[in-house]
Order: structure tokens, then sequence, then C-alpha cells
């Protein structure tokens, strides 16, 4: 019953454990900075560079944006991380083999490029996950497991920005739903792994015994203590058109290599939408790109309880996933032009009030509250690059009507996608 996206890209416990050195900023002023350790993420003195949370520069960002369009072919390998969300096979994504296992026509780890250059994919081919135990944000969603590039995908410079540790949630499963295929399994359950990340525009409460998130009804209509009345994107974020040089108008050409290039964001959120974000959670980290890999792909669900009263109405709730590779700088979680929005989403909220799916989400409401099911976006990067990745989520128009969004696998991909063409980078419905 959850709809499953795919798309392409080219060349309580809430304590951080496990992962060193993540930066925390605060937006309310410039000047006090430290670097927290692993174990404790509430009480670290935080830093913002710029002075304002919306205006910071990423050091990774590259100094060109200009779109590459370079894509690889690949042979398809084993993917024997299956979870009872897999029952069902695409023939854009999943297919089954002899043996049982699952494998995918355009999530590859081998592979090489279209000249015919023994590009070979050095992407993992396997991946163990290391999020049974504990509950770091990053191994949850399937990196740092390691330094071994072989074996994992290692990052650099994490960034939790989300003052309000109750935002986000490393959890087992969320709600109390079952997967009607498999009823001794949760409807809501990790992609990867043992664990996954919810993060959210309002307040999680502690989890239960078995690691799971489980809400009360209207428990998504409160705001959390992350930064309010914020008039521009967090981090390396940018709301303005980057294509054409900063100009827009050629969407995911020509990236002036700091703004948007997708071009997807500016009218959601100045037009539709108020221009002010509130109660906003962002996270990010470094990646270096293996040799012979070309794009990357993440699993997400996009949970908010502003269907369908706030349907192009300025309350406007986003989730974002950003990169600032040198092929592709902007947003790279959009679909049909726009960004992930009530609004943008509108057609695609198939899991609808009262579905017994929203049981202990929080959003079970008689006339409001909606999900999408399970997404796929795949983005754009070039080979043996580093760039910055980042992810957020926030109240846009007001503090109160939350949205939720679950995040989890990121893989490299080895053929990746051209982001100019069309339904290739992005979001796009199977």
């Amino acid at each position: 019953m959850t709809l499953s996206l795919a798309a392409c890209g080219e060349s309580g416990g809430t304590s951080i454990s496990d992962t060193a050195n993540i930066t925390s900023l605060d937006p309310s002023g410039p000047g006090i900075s430290s670097t927290t350790g692993v174990d404790d993420p509430t009480g670290s003195t935080t830093t913002d560079p710029s002075g304002t949370m919306g205006n910071s520069e990423s050091a990774t960002e590259p100094t060109t944006g200009t779109t590459a369009d370079v894509t690889a072919t690949g042979t398809t390998t084993t993917d024997d991380t299956t979870t009872s969300d897999d029952t069902s096979s695409t023939t854009d994504d999943t297919t089954t083999t002899t043996d049982g296992t699952s494998s995918t026509t355009d999530d590859t780890t081998t592979g090489n490029d279209t000249n015919g250059n023994n590009d070979e994919c050095q992407a993992p081919a396997t991946q163990p996950p290391c999020d049974e135990a504990g509950d770091d944000i990053f191994k949850a969603i399937g990196l740092n497991c390691s330094d071994n590039k072989a074996s994992a995908i290692p990052i650099k410079n994490p960034v939790i920005m989300a003052p309000d540790t109750s935002s986000y949630r490393v959890a087992t499963h969320f709600g109390t739903a079952k997967d009607p295929m498999d009823p001794n399994q949760w409807a809501w359950a990790p992609k990867e792994g043992s664990r996954f990340l919810v993060i959210g525009s309002g307040t999680f409460p502690n989890l239960e015994g078995d690691g799971g998130l489980v809400e009360q009804n209207g428990q998504d209509t409160q705001p959390n203590g992350n930064p309010d009345e914020q008039y521009q994107l967090p981090g390396v974020m940018h709301h303005e058109a980057g294509s054409n040089n900063g100009a827009g108008g050629t969407p995911f050409m020509n990236c002036d290599g700091v703004h948007d290039c997708s071009d997807t964001i500016a009218n959601q959120w100045n037009g539709i939408g108020a221009g002010v974000a509130h109660d906003v959670f962002y996270m990010s980290f470094d990646l270096e790109v293996p040799q012979g890999t070309h794009g990357y792909l993440l699993d997400f669900v996009y949970f908010t309880e502003e269907w369908p009263n706030y349907v192009d109405a300025t309350v406007n709730d986003m989730l974002i996933v950003w990169s600032t590779s040198e092929t592709f700088t902007g947003n790279v979680t959009f679909i049909d032009g726009q960004p992930l929005t009530v609004t943008a989403l509108d057609p695609y909220m198939t899991i609808l009030p009262g579905d017994p799916l929203l049981a202990g989400t929080g959003f079970p409401g008689d006339s409001e509250g909606a999900a999408t099911g399970w997404y796929t976006a795949k983005g754009s990067a070039a080979p043996g690059e580093s760039f910055t990745l980042a992810i957020s989520v926030f109240d846009l128009g007001d503090t109160v009507w939350d949205t939720v969004g679950i995040i989890d696998k990121f893989r490299w991909d080895c053929m990746g996608c051209v982001p100019n063409e069309v339904d290739s980078c992005g979001i796009i419905p199977q």
C-alpha cells in the first residue's frame, strides 16, 4: 500500500555515538564555537561562522557548477540487504533472482562508462549495515560504518544543526501499523539495517522499549526548539535559482555552484510559501565519490499534518536534500519541477487520513494528515570528487502543523544520471 518512487542521478535515546567531530551550528549569533563529542549532542556549544544560519557557505562548494553531461552503464550485483518493505518488485528498481535475493537495474555497484573506458566502479559491492545498536544518525542511514571504502561509505565534517534533540530519533520502526503483506513485520521499517532516521518540524517522544517511535494522535501539531524566523535556507542551501549562471530559466544547466540549479525551490518558498522557515532541522556531511561512480541514492518517506487543508497555501512545509557536487548544485528532491512540499506532493499522497498505516505516527486524524510512501531520490556526482550532502525539514509559514521525514539507505550508484535530461535525476513515480 506504499508508493515506491525511484529517480536517477549522475557523475528515548537521542545522543550521537561513534561519530567523531560532529559540528553543531547555532544561528543565534557568531563567535561561539566548539566541536562536540560523540556521546553528548545535547550539551554541546554551537557555532555559526556567518552570524546567520541561512547565509553560511560550505567550504566544499565547487568553484564551478557547470552540469556535466556524463553517464555510465553498469552491471547489476546482488543486493542482499532487503527488508519487509521490499515485498513487491518493479521494472525500474527491484527484480528477484533465482536464489531469492534482490538485485537492481539502475542501482548498480560495478560497471564501465558509456565510452568503453573501463571506468570500473569502485563503490562498495557489499555494504554491511552498522546500526544494530546505538543512535548515531549517520550510521542509521548507511554512512560512516568504517573508513574502509571497499565495504563502507565514510564521511567527513558531519554537522547537526538541531538544538532541540527531540526533533530527531534513530528508530527501529515508526508507528504501530504492521505490514499488510507480512503481519510479523512493521509497516514502517528500515530499508537497510536495523534502524532509520526520523526527522521532523515538531517534537518526538522517547523511544519505546524495542527502539520504535510511537506518537499519540495529534502529537504532530507543536513547535520545537529549533531555529525560527529564518528568511534563508540553512547551511549550504539556498532558495534562489542557480541555473544559467544564477540567472535561472535553464534548470539543471550551467549551475552557478551556489544556488539551486534545479530552479525548483524559489516559487514554493516565496511564491506559494511565506518565505520564512520555522522549527528548522538541518544536517550535512561531506562525501568522497569512489572512482567510476556517477551518483547516489537515498530512500525516504514524507508525512505531513498539512494535507489536505494547506495545499496551494502559504503554509507549505519542505523536506530538502541538497548537493554541492560539481556536476549539480541544488535540490535533488524534486518532483514535477517542484520541491517536496504538501502542495507539490498533493497528487502523491496515497496514505490518507484514517489509513491503518498511519497508526501510531501522530497523523491518523479523521480529515487531515497523510503520507506518500517510500521514495528513492537519486543525485549526480563526479568520480573522485568531494562534495557536501545536506538534509533539512522545516515548517514554512507556520509553527504548528508539522511534517516528518524518514531517511534511510544511502548508497552509491555507479550508473548515475544526467541532471538536465527529462525524467533523469530527482524523484520519479514508478
